[in-house]
């Protein structure tokens, strides 16, 4: 049987949303995506009984709050309900040893869960920063990441690969446990493996926006997490 991944959703205008290409890049690697809503604490043991695994999407901001700081005057949206919301889903997966991938804000949120801070916007508080924010298509990978977690250099086959990039966030002081699995050329954080977990993996790229189009290592990544969800 196919292992069922429950999906994490971004929050729209009075709605809740997901880029279809999350859905294709889990059925592309053999698994079946669950779209879920934000739950109420309560409800996340139940929905995790019916599960194999888990996958963060991106989305807005973190509140800071959660991370023990005040606003950045350049602080995007954010939505409390959704953090708590995935930061419980994130908590009781781990505890329960389920596969893990988390993209892009689904990274920042893995390391805000194990303690770690959050640069609020990159290019007033990043010394000389890439183009994290890329103009290009979605499927256009922009800048390279030099590979250094032991897991992503399994999957990948390689020590650097390129990547695409949509953010103004980025990880700061990392979470407890978390190791960083990638860097930018620009020293920025683009990956995360925890050390005490099978499959625990966070990117700051948008891997399902690429996979669907060929992208050889995308593919791998969600082939590779599937495949531990089984």
């Amino acid at each position: 049987m196919k292992p069922i991944i429950a999906v994490t959703m971004h929050t729209g205008d009075k709605k809740l949303e997901i880029n279809e290409t999350y859905i294709q890049s889990v059925e592309l690697a053999g698994g079946i995506p669950l779209c879920i809503p934000h739950l109420d604490a309560q409800d996340v043991e139940a929905l995790l009984n019916k599960v194999d695994g888990l996958l963060l999407i991106g989305g807005h901001d973190v509140n800071p709050y959660l991370y023990g700081q005040e606003p950045h005057q350049k602080l995007g949206m954010f939505h409390t309900k959704r953090d708590n919301s995935d930061l419980a889903i994130l908590q009781s997966a781990f505890k329960r040893q389920m596969p893990i991938l988390a993209i892009c804000r689904g990274h920042q949120v893995l390391n805000v869960a194990f303690g770690g801070t959050l640069i609020q916007d990159i290019p007033s508080q990043w010394e000389q920063p890439l183009a994290h924010a890329q103009a290009s298509m979605r499927d256009e990978a922009t800048h390279t990441v030099k590979i250094n977690g032991e897991k992503l250099r399994a999957i990948f086959g390689t020590e650097e690969i390129r990547t695409n990039s949509f953010h103004h966030q980025a990880i700061d002081q990392l979470g407890e446990g978390l190791v960083a699995a990638g860097v930018a050329v620009d020293g920025m954080n683009e990956a995360v493996e925890h050390d005490e977990h099978p499959f625990c993996i966070g990117v700051q790229w948008h891997p399902e926006a690429m996979a669907p189009f060929g992208d050889a290592n995308s593919i791998k990544l969600f082939q590779s997490f599937i495949e531990a969800c089984k």
